[in-house]
This record gives C-alpha cells, structure tokens and sequence, in this order.
C-alpha cells in the first residue's frame, strides 16, 4: 500500500538572459549592429546536470555506525545524551545544500536531480527544517524552481523496534526523522528555469523488503523552452535469504526486514527498472539520473540500449571513467568487551546519469563523497561508548555526485547578414567598419552575408570566447573567397600573443586550414589539418573540430572529413572570440577578404555524421522552436507537451478558436527558401484538421532561417488540440517531425 505524503512542486519566473559584454581589440567602430537581444533565435538547450543522493536523514546517527552519512541531522557538538548518541546543533539540512549549492557554481549547472532529501514540512513539526527550503534559501531569488515526490520507507528501527514485520510492510515510513529536521522523505529535481509540469510513477515494491527505502518513484518534469525532460529516480536492490547477513549483536537491525528469495529479489529490481525505461521512452529528450543501487551494468543494458551514460568515456585526457560514487563498510565486527568495531572499505558505482542526446563532458566530485576513515586504529575517538567520530569538511554525503553536459545548440551562432537580429545564442553585439564607411555589411550575396575587403580592423570581436580550447569544440561558417584573396582568417579566438584555434585560408598553397597553435608565444608553431584545392568565388561550408579525448584536429569542406592532425599541446585561448582576422606575435593578421555568413561555435566535438547532417540536413523544430498559442494562465516559451500542470486544466487554453502557430526553421544553406508544414488534429473526436505536406499545411516562407506562422480554420470550443510540425523546403519532404504540442479551445 502507498502512503506518502506530500507532492511539492515550487515554481518561480525564471531569469533565464545571459549578456556577453563587447569588447573590442579592433579599430573603433563607426558601425554597431545589435545582437539578438530577445534571443529569437532558437539555440538549443544544454543540460548541465548532476545526481546526487544526499542521504539526507539514512543510516546510523553516528559516524561509528552501519550506514552513518555525514550531516545527516546536525553536526555534532560534543555533548552527549543519556544514551552515548551526540546532540545535534541542526546545521546539517543547510551543510548538506550548501554542498549542492558550492557544486552547481563551480560546474556552472542549471539542474540538479538529488535523491533522500526531505522536503517540506512535518505535520506538526514548528522547529524544524526541510532539505528544499533551505536549498530555496541558498539559490538565487526567482532563478529556480522545483518539484519532489516522496518515496516510502519502513519507519526507523531505532525509534520504534517493537514494531513487527507485518506491521511495517503497510507503514507510511516516509516522514524524514527528527533532530532538527522535518519534511516528507523525497526526490527531488531542481531547475534554473520554470518547470510547466511534473510527472510521477511508483514502483509500488513492498515496504521493509530488504533495503530501508523500497518503495520509491521516477519523478520527471518540463522545462519551459527546454528541448530535454529530467527525471530523478531512486531503485532498491533487494536483498535475497541466501546473501542477508544478520549480525546476532544487532537484532533491532534485522527484525524490520523480510528475507525473499535470490528470484524474488531479482524480479523487484526489473519490476523497478522497467517503470523507469517505459517513462524515459515517452520523452523525445530526456536526461535521467539516480542511484540505482547496482554496480552490474549489465543489469541496466536496458537504458544503455536507450541513452548514453555520461562516465564511460573520457572528455580530456587523463579523464577517469567509471568513477567509483559509493563507499561502503564490510566485514564489520564489534567487539565484546569495550565496543569498539573494525570494518574495511569497499567503495563501487552505484549512481549514474544518463541522456539521449549524448554529453559534451563527464565527471564525478569524488571529494564530496565521505571517503573518511573511521576504523578506531585510525581515529580512537571512533568507539561506540563515545560516537564522536568526524568526516572530512568537505564530505556533504557518502555517495559522489555525478555531473554531465548535454550536446546542446551552439554556443555562438551569428548569421552575419548585418541585420538587426544578426546574432543568436549568447546575447552579443558586432564591432567593426565596412569598408565603404556605411553602417551595413549586408550584401545579397548567398541570402545576405558580410563582405571584408581584408583590412584587419573589419574584424567582429566578441566580448568573450565562444570556447575553451583545452576542451573539445566545434568551430564553422560559410565563406566565400575573392578572387584576389591572399591569406584570410575565416574565425579564430584570441590568446595573449597568438590566436589559440584559426579556421583559415592559405595562399600559398591555396588550401583551407584549421590550426591549434602549440603554446601562447611569438611565431608559428602549430598543429595544422590541411585541405589543399581551395576555390575561390565559391560558397563553401567550413568546419573545424578539436576532439581534446584524442587529440584529433579535423578539417571538414561541404560537410566531408578532408584532412585531420593530432594536437596534445592543450592551452586555453581565453580571449574574444573572432570573425575576420587572427592573432600572431601579438600583431593582427590574416584579414579576410571575401564574405562570411553564419558563424558558429559549439563547446562540444560534433561527429562526423553531426557534421555531414549538419551541413546539408534541415532538423526538426524542436520544443523551444515552436509556440503554442497565447494560453490563459501561462507564459510558455516553448511547446507544452504534457497534461496535468501547474494550473489544473488539461493543457493551456488558446485566446482565440482560430490560434497561430509559430515554429522557427533553418536551413543548413542560408541561401535556401524555408517554411514549416504544419500537422493539426482532434483530440476529441480524432478528426485530422491539417496534415504534413498537404494544401493549407504550409506557412510562411523565409530564406535561411526564421521563424514562420500558420493561423488554422476555426476550431471547435472547447476541443483538445494537438500539433506537430517539420521544417521543408522545394526538394526534401522527409525531414524529421518535432514532438508533439498540445492546447485547448476556449468554450463557446
């Protein structure tokens, strides 16, 4: 039976604007062209996640016991109750968050999906404090918001060991244990963002089977103008009668617990780990982390087969893989007389984070595990009579967070056409002078580009880089070649004295090349891939990777590998990002002549086959680059997926019965005529209003990129309605469909 109490769910308006500052190493301008300051464009969503399971109230009270978690409660002060346990001061809600807090700053996350922490508010509790709020505390005012499910466990055994087995196998158990801390015991995902809607499913595995916490939920939620879902889970990995080791001088310990058989226990796991992989299936893009109490990756093959797992590949060299999140005591043995207890160590990977579309870098925070040693040989404070052990300052839990970023969009994505929306990504402004003194770059050419007639003070200076150039990345852009051009830097990031990545021409041998300078120092020294047979007077697409896992430099052309090189001398390139010129010997050099167009930077290694589509294969819209209707009660960014809500009602009411829809297309050739076409159908009587490819599908046209509408016949009051779209142009009619939208009809 499932008691559990609170669902939470705490949403704020986010403030969700990034602003680059310009700053310019270039002549100064007589031109400013603004970025995209309502960033219109649509730049896909990274993921810069974490799991952790905090083991907000688990295990022993003390640091000498089974099981015992650093700032479980409060930390101990030194005095004692009439028992031996140490008196908690309260502090450990708020140093367990101010971990998780330290965490998403130093790896600049904008999710985090905890497991074990307590939220809200006890009934009847006046005095103490929940894991959540305090973390609401510690976060930015109105950046974040949250949901949590709560998750049932049999009740503590130390607190009420006269109840029997019968009686805790249909216990609530999920109030969090007292000591200064109150709340219902819970996952929870928190967002730098507003979640639009939540979902929870449960496992519904009998209470005090083997592990404490068996019971548990995969929580998922949306995130307006968010491509990906997340979701929190917790799976027990049950005990079975033929490994269940009873400790004769612990029996309080042991009556709780319901042995089953090996089949049995093993039959709960897949119960779990099949709800999890029939909810992570219904989401397009989804990035799924939790402990999932099992060390046996075979056992989970059924996510692997759906989405990558972060930690088993390297990003950097050196880069550990499969690091190692739990440690745990085994061999305990307290002895008869005094007390004391010895143990030994084992430590496994239990916690693990998973997406659909892949990451751009992994890593564990092993110091933020408890990796203390508290075997009385080492800390003689550690003695039963006393519990007066301490973790290491740095300890928050003793399991090790799990952190990993999501492929996502391009960090800087400019379409160098000179208009007023030239830019999207990052909010950023171009500096330079066109060569005839006006204060338009924009010519025809290609659907609108940037001409440079080679005069190094033409170049577009960011106020920052677009990457980290000790990192993978991916650098690209559209040129066009004078026939007069000499030497022509395409795109380049500044160093002190040389430019850390140059995209370039070359003249004297007439080939493209993509270079990593060896160090910031004068001269020439550097590790080249070289694409001979450039030709000028032709559009040609560019791009350029840095795998740093390898060290492989690539040079593509038109979407095809031409040339690669190893690069191990990593540095970082810290200065602004660069369109038109590079750096040498601290002097600017290279300008370019020709034209430019849709300059884009990626702080992740495309693939090849990302590189080939993404040259010459139109996407998808995804949520964020489509709009539903104006809807009563909500200010969506993105598609609303999802019924339930925020706001009671099955999905978000249109203001009208004849809406516009709204999606944003591009084309891999800027030069290229684009629309959308639209599928639009009845939920209500499954009626097909509009279908992909057929009259009246189509909307607007746009040359690129842009976004584009279609206004639908009138609609039946009071309706379900869903939609979909795809992007299409004269010659392709098989592109790939966003995900579904959904709204309501007002009544009549």
């Amino acid at each position: 039976m499932r008691r559990f109490a609170a669902r939470w769910l705490h949403a704020w308006a986010p403030a969700l604007a990034a602003v680059l500052l310009v700053g310019s190493q270039a002549t100064p301008a007589t031109a400013l062209v603004p970025g995209d300051a309502t960033a219109t464009g649509y730049t896909r969503e990274s993921v810069r996640a974490a799991t952790w399971n905090m083991c907000g109230e688990a295990g022993g009270r003390t640091a000498s016991e089974d099981g015992y978690c650093p700032w479980r409660n409060g930390a101990a002060t030194g005095t004692y109750d009439e028992d031996g346990f140490s008196i908690p001061d309260g502090s450990g809600p708020r140093r367990k968050m101010e971990g998780v807090v330290r965490l998403i700053n130093e790896r600049k996350l904008n999710a985090v999906l905890l497991q074990e922490v307590c939220v809200g508010r006890t009934p009847g509790d006046v005095t103490g404090t929940s894991h959540l709020d305090e973390l609401a505390k510690l976060l930015p005012a109105g950046e974040w918001s949250f949901a949590s499910a709560g998750v049932t466990r049999p009740s503590d055994p130390y607190e009420e060991p006269e109840r029997k087995d019968a009686e805790l196998l249909d216990s609530e158990g999920s109030d969090c244990r007292g000591d200064h801390l109150t709340g219902t015991l819970s996952n929870v995902i928190a967002v730098k963002g507003k979640i639009t809607w939540r979902s929870e499913d449960d496992f519904h595995t009998p209470v005090g089977t083997g592990l404490s916490m068996s019971s548990g939920t995969i929580l998922c939620a949306e995130v307006e103008g968010w491509e990906s879902h997340l979701c929190s889970t917790h799976i027990s990995n049950f005990h079975s009668d033929t490994t269940k080791q009873k400790d004769p001088t612990k029996p309080e310990q042991n009556d709780w617990e319901v042995p089953i058989s090996a089949a049995t226990a093993a039959a709960y796991y897949k119960q779990q780990l099949d709800i999890v992989v029939r909810v992570v299936k219904q989401f397009p893009s989804v990035v799924l982390g939790g402990d999932f109490n099992t060390s046996n990756q075979e056992t989970l093959k059924p996510l692997y087969d759906l989405m990558a797992e972060c930690d088993q590949r390297a990003y950097v060299p050196g880069d550990a893989v499969n690091e190692h999140t739990k440690l745990t005591r085994v061999n305990e043995v307290t002895t008869a007389n005094g007390g004391y207890t010895s143990y030994t160590m084992t430590s496994s990977k239990i916690d693990y984070l998973f997406s659909t579309g892949g990451f751009t870098g992994c890593d564990s925070r092993t110091e933020f595990g408890d990796r203390t040693d508290y075997l009385v040989a080492t800390q003689k404070e550690c003695h039963l009579g006393k519990r007066n052990c301490r973790p290491d300052d740095d300890a928050y839990s003793d399991h090790t967070p799990v952190y990993g970023y999501t492929q996502g969009g391009p960090a800087v994505s400019w379409k160098l056409d000179g208009s007023a929306t030239a830019t999207t990504g990052p909010t950023v402004a171009l500096n330079g002078a066109s060569s005839d003194g006006t204060s338009d770059w924009r010519t025809a050419e290609h659907g609108g580009a940037l001409y440079m007639d080679g005069r190094v003070d033409e170049a577009i200076v960011a106020g920052a880089p677009a990457v980290d150039t000790t990192h993978s990345f991916t650098v690209s852009a559209w040129a066009k070649l004078d026939a007069d051009a000499g030497t022509s830097a395409v795109l380049s990031q500044d160093g002190t004295r040389v430019s850390g990545m140059i995209l370039f021409y070359n003249a004297s041998d007439n080939s493209w090349r993509f270079g990593l300078p060896r160090a910031d120092a004068d001269g020439w020294n550097i590790d080249q891939a070289v694409a001979p047979g450039a030709v000028k007077g032709r559009w040609t697409r560019l791009t350029g990777v840095h795998d740093a896992s390898t060290g492989k430099v690539s040079l593509f052309v038109d979407g095809t590998k031409k040339a690669e090189t190893t690069h191990t001398a990593r540095w970082n390139a810290s200065g602004p990002f660069v369109v038109g010129r590079d750096l040498v010997s601290g002097v600017r050099n290279a300008g370019f002549k020709g034209h430019i167009q849709r300059a884009e930077a990626f702080s992740y290694a495309l693939r090849d086959d990302q590189v080939a589509s993404y040259a010459g294969t139109m996407a998808a819209p995804t949520d964020k680059s489509i709009v539903m209707p104006p809807v009563e009660g909500m200010n969506s960014q993105g598609c609303h997926q999802h019924g339930g809500g925020l706001f009671g009602n099955a999905f978000g009411t249109a203001a009208t019965l004849t809406p516009t829809l709204t999606a944003t297309v591009r084309h891999p050739d800027p030069s290229k005529e684009v629309w959308a076409e639209f599928s639009l159908w009845d939920n209500t009587t499954s009626t097909q209003i509009l279908s992909l490819g057929t009259p009246g599908s189509k909307s607007s046209t746009v040359r690129g990129q842009g976004t584009v509408s279609l206004t639908v016949p009138t609609l039946t009051p009071g309706h379900s309605y869903g939609w979909r779209v795809r992007t299409a142009d004269v010659t392709t009619n098989d592109n790939p469909v966003s995900a579904n939208c959904h709204f309501l009809t007002p009544a009549a």
